[in-house]
């Protein structure tokens, strides 16, 4: 029987483990971003930026080899691995298994796919890491539609990879319109994520999580989030949890509740008109303060 689940702020503060005193960086997770392009490196920056400051320990960004030059100034906290790109400056295939396989192993989760860039070689890249990797896959952007035509991947049935398409995305993955997925979004949500399984974060207004009899429906976020980039910030979010050890279904509820509660935050500082995606970024540490505050009571 299928539950729907109420998402608060209270629950997802529960969700995520308070931090003990003797931490240390090593206790927050390995994540690995496969990311951007060069023509992109924005989405390699907000998704980077995001995984950050959601709290992972450690953040390598293997990337097409101009972007550590171009954004290392702004992510110092990230460690870069330039990786080998066509002539168009989309990553290969082969010449880069070598490179990734040591942080494949070592990696807790995986983001793949914002602004990669759809061509042969991230096709075949993409599959690749799917099956090398023995952890957590958040496939966002042109990681779905990496495998849009081949979503049935031998060995991909696992609830641990979270796929995040907006409709568009979603149409593709599917075969159907754009407005059969938004007529459906709670069932196109759920029988997608039964058949495969995965977890699945459909996009857009109300958020929907599903995985097997599990769902639910995001109550955070604004019309003001309706721009390119927003979904680069979710996925580095989504991500830097799932490293830190948050199931992928802890680590999707968690994720899209607080990037929404970002968004609200950021339309009433800067407005819905004038918000944007690089401001929900700036708008993340309030959003966990105010986790922080349902952790600890006596700071209310």
């Amino acid at each position: 029987m299928t539950q729907m689940l109420e998402l608060t702020l209270s629950k997802i503060s529960k969700m995520i483990p308070k931090r003990l005193w003797n931490a240390q960086k090593g206790d927050f997770g390995r994540l690995l971003c496969i990311t951007g392009s060069r023509t992109m490196p924005g989405a390699c920056a907000l998704s980077t930026k995001a995984a950050l400051r959601s709290g992972a320990g450690l953040v390598t960004v293997g990337t097409a080899p101009e972007n550590p030059m171009r954004l290392a100034g702004t992510l110092p906290e990230a460690m870069w691995l330039p990786l080998v790109t066509d002539a168009d400056g989309f990553l290969l295939d082969v010449p880069n298994h070598e490179s990734l396989e040591p942080h494949l192993r070592r990696a807790n989760a995986v983001l793949l796919g914002c602004g990669m860039g759809v061509t042969p070689d991230t096709k075949a890249l993409v599959k690749w890491i799917l099956h090398q990797a023995k952890c957590p896959v958040i496939l966002d952007a042109d990681g779905l539609n990496c495998i849009a035509d081949c979503i049935d991947i031998e060995g991909g049935k696992r609830t641990d990879w979270i796929l995040t398409p907006h409709p568009g995305e979603m149409a593709r993955l599917t075969q159907k319109s754009i407005s059969e997925i938004q007529a459906e979004r709670i069932k196109t949500a759920q029988d997608f994520a039964a058949k495969y399984p995965v977890t699945l974060v459909l996009k857009g207004a109300g958020t929907i999580v599903a995985q097997g009899k599990n769902v639910c429906m995001n109550p955070t976020g604004n019309p003001g989030m309706s721009r390119g980039g927003s979904g680069d910030v979710l996925a580095g979010m989504i991500a830097s949890l799932a490293a830190q050890g948050l199931s992928a279904w802890n680590a999707a509820c968690a994720g899209v509740y607080l990037h929404g509660f970002a968004g609200d935050l950021a339309a009433a500082r800067y407005s819905q008109q004038a918000m944007l995606p690089s401001d929900l970024l700036d708008c993340l540490p309030s959003a966990f303060i105010a986790m922080e505050q349902e952790q600890s009571p006596q700071f209310l």
